[in-house]
């Protein structure tokens, strides 16, 4: 009997990241690695290739490599279905679900051994430490042969491999020992589990009186103590089958313990590793009556008769639940849904018929006089803008030939030049040469804008420096999209409805109930973004007259819902919520799709807004009621990739959002922060925390160039003057009969400015030139 030990008395800390690279590396699979402080044990769920680790106390490293490794091999080994033919449902499924999984785990801890013999050694290790923990509760308990047949298999699969115990089998019960160790494919286990099951069922004795009996008490015949010491013998031979000696399964193969070992679900659950994520116990609620026969027993009452097939199991998987450290941090895994652009976007044709649509007989004379006004303002700012985008397209092909110069590559041909071969004497350069220059990468352009109230007052001069923006573009031929994200929803049965009124409110419901907008594929985990629109007002897909329309209907909406605005535009494009979040998770889909489309390399995607998004539901702590541990992640379902969101943030969706989106489409992301202030002051521990440094830098800046930048999951981020004019005349505000030093100052001020009031164009020539 081994001396037993309490807990252990030193914490190791597991580096929970690198447990996850050890089990993508080990099932050469890149499976989905889960941290879960309210399973009782480590799991693998075989349908949806999802890895469950728990979060223990005291927990060791070799216990944790033994956990991967254990349920590794059920990802590789154990089929998602097969196991119901035997398992069945209703009475006894739950015992028959526990042979099962017994004779199981002996098979894929032997074949994950086979294929990584390093990890014999933390088995070894993780149940010698569970086993000093007492967790199969043989603590002043001999083990006989009339011990239940499948309860010693276990323990010998367990602990007996290494040295642990003694575990007597008699001589026709070695056989089992032999064939446990051997078996090949899963069809063997279930004929073993089968054929072991059929067995206990045929040893049961007659029920008695009281109902109480005890499986396999019959064949000791008194053998208990006599048959104790034998065993001591035999069980030396079967037992050590993979300990030392090995006489049955281990044919002498110490560690074939290699070719065997059963481990429970790293210790035990099974909640999923046979089957595809329902767990023993879940089954056990199917049969309910357990006072029937005592060989249906329900797998709790094994906690009840330590007499009861089973019992060694269900013991240990009681112990193991008891080291959860339920007081620890709290992992929470959050998807994205299944977006449907189809309608969210709102394509520049309907755009232009939400506009024809419009009764001319509802238009105020005021407002006719008004809509032409913009329309002269809007010729006037693209005739003044000339210049100006002309000097961008200059200062970007000056960037580009820089760049292809520095690009270009100088290779000799290995052919003469017969011109200069008369200078052999005193050169070795007399061979022709090549002049090679590598393709420069092409880019395109998606910007969302801001459609929320709180730009009202900003969003006119916005909209100028996105103009001046898509000028460029098209100028050059860089290819674009510019969307308006919104909360004010559109959609075809919502025409004519007053959006204030119960129909429009019941059309909605039917809408979002219909899943119009996304799916979601997992209801466990997929978050639900808000109701929004994407409004893509402008496009380098359109013909010139569609482009000039486009431009004319920009420039009208914007106006009309304005702060002067008063315009009857269409209901749909006025302010509303800021869905940014929601934008971004669109952007995941319109990125690769922009890019498929246009042929182009990289994207640049820029977010205009003048604030922070409203969440989805990624948050699910708050400081206030949990442990600065606990964390929650944003999961891929594409690259299955995660990004831990940074506690404590009121942009932390935005910014794993944000991350991801750079991760999956290579797109080049850039942040406009709008500010319609005079200063960054409420922005500073946003961005810069106690930097005292940072912060003045970014100050001084913001006052002097009227943007600044600060670090942020953006590739760029720019804090710019909400209420920035773009300016053309430097001159324009001067006098008659000004001076010349009036006109000297007037012009170097107004030259600075005219740079700083086109910040958001000038940033993106900076990049595209690249």
């Amino acid at each position: 009997m081994v001396q037993y030990t309490h807990m252990m008395n030193q914490t190791n800390t597991v580096k929970s990241s690198s447990k996850d690279i050890l089990a993508k590396c080990m099932a050469v699979e890149d499976i989905t690695v889960e941290h879960r402080a309210n399973v009782p044990t480590a799991y693998f769920d075989t349908k949806n290739r999802v890895l469950c680790l728990p979060i223990w106390q005291d927990m060791t490293n070799e216990v944790y490599d033994m956990l991967v490794g254990h349920e590794v091999s059920h990802a590789l080994h154990t089929p998602a279905e097969g196991w119901q033919d035997f398992v069945g449902t209703g009475k006894g499924s739950s015992i028959r679900h526990m042979f099962l999984n017994i004779v199981e785990d002996a098979r894929i801890e032997r074949l994950i051994k086979d294929k990584f013999p390093g990890i014999r050694r933390d088995f070894a290790s993780a149940y010698k430490t569970l086993h000093s923990q007492d967790l199969f509760e043989l603590k002043d308990r001999t083990i006989a042969v009339t011990d239940e047949l499948i309860d010693r298999l276990n323990l010998h699969f367990k602990v007996g491999l290494f040295g642990l115990e003694q575990i007597p089998f008699a001589d026709d019960e070695k056989q089992y020992v032999t064939r446990m160790a051997n078996t090949e494919s899963f069809e063997d286990v279930v004929a073993l589990a089968q054929e072991l099951y059929e067995k206990h069922q045929d040893e049961l004795p007659e029920e008695d009186e009281n109902g109480e009996s005890q499986s396999g008490g019959e064949s000791g015949e008194g053998e208990s103590q006599d048959g104790e010491s034998q065993d001591g013998s035999e069980s030396g031979d079967g037992n050590e089958d993979g300990s030392e000696s090995g006489s049955e399964s281990g044919d002498g193969n110490e560690d074939t313990d290699s070719v065997n070992r059963g481990g429970e679900d790293s210790g035990q659950s099974q909640d999923d590793d046979t089957d595809d994520g329902e767990s023993a116990d879940s089954e056990a609620g199917d049969s309910q009556d357990s006072d029937g026969d005592s060989g249906e027993m329900e797998y709790d009452d094994y906690a009840n008769d330590v007499n009861a097939a089973g019992s060694s199991q269900r013991a240990f998987e009681k112990g193991v639940e008891n080291f959860n450290d339920s007081t620890g941090a709290k992992y929470t895994y959050h998807t994205l849904p299944k977006i449907n652009l189809d309608e969210i976007i709102v394509d520049f044709t309907e755009i232009e018929s939400m506009w024809q649509r419009i009764d001319p007989d509802t238009i105020s004379e005021r407002n006719r006089e008004r809509a032409d006004e913009w329309a002269t303002e809007l010729r006037t700012f693209l005739n003044e803008s000339k210049g100006t985008i002309n000097q961008m397209v200059q200062q970007f092909q000056m960037k580009q030939a820089a760049d292809a110069s520095h690009r270009t590559q100088i290779n000799k041909t290995g052919v003469l030049d017969t011109l200069t071969m008369v200078n052999y004497r005193w050169s070795e350069d007399i061979f022709r040469k090549n002049e090679t220059q590598p393709d420069g990468k092409n880019h395109g352009m998606v910007m969302f804008v801001d459609w929320s109230g709180s730009m009202s007052s900003i969003l006119k001069d916005t909209v100028k420096q996105l103009i001046i923006l898509v000028e460029f573009c098209k100028k050059v031929g860089i290819p674009y999209e510019v969307y308006a994200f919104s909360s004010n929803r559109y959609h075809h049965t919502l025409e004519g409805l007053d959006r204030y009124s119960d129909e429009y409110r019941d059309a909605i419901r039917a809408i979002d109930e219909n899943g119009h907008q996304y799916t979601k594929e997992n209801e466990d985990t997929d978050v639900e973004p808000h109701a929004f629109q994407l409004y893509n007002f402008l496009s380098s897909r359109m013909t010139k007259k569609q482009y000039t329309v486009g431009m004319s209907n920009f420039w009208l909406t914007t106006n009309s819902i304005s702060r002067y605005g008063g315009y009857p535009a269409p209901r749909c494009l006025a302010l509303g919520c800021t869905p940014l979040n929601e934008a971004i998770v669109a952007a995941l889909d319109i990125v690769p799709a922009f890019q498929r489309a246009n042929g182009i390399q990289i994207v640049n995607t820029v977010f205009l807004t003048d604030g922070d998004g409203h969440g989805m539901g990624m948050q699910s702590y708050r400081m206030r009621d949990s442990s600065n541990a606990d964390k929650d992640i944003l999961r891929d379902k594409k690259t299955r990739k995660e990004y831990v969101l940074p506690r404590g943030s009121r942009h932390a969706e935005t910014d794993a959002l944000l991350t991801l989106l750079k991760a999956r489409t290579g797109c080049n992301t850039v942040g406009i922060r709008l500010h319609p202030a005079k200063n960054i002051r409420n922005l500073r521990y946003n961005h810069w925390g106690s930097d005292d440094g940072a912060y003045a830098a970014a100050c001084k800046q913001f006052t002097k160039m009227n943007y600044t930048t600060a670090d942020t999951a953006y590739d760029g981020y720019f804090i710019v003057k909400g209420d920035l004019k773009v300016e053309f005349d430097a001159l324009e505000s001067l006098q008659d009969g000004a001076s010349y030093t009036q006109l000297k100052n007037a012009f170097m001020k107004g030259n600075t400015n005219r740079k700083t009031s086109r910040v958001i164009a000038t940033q993106m020539v900076n990049i595209f030139a690249v």
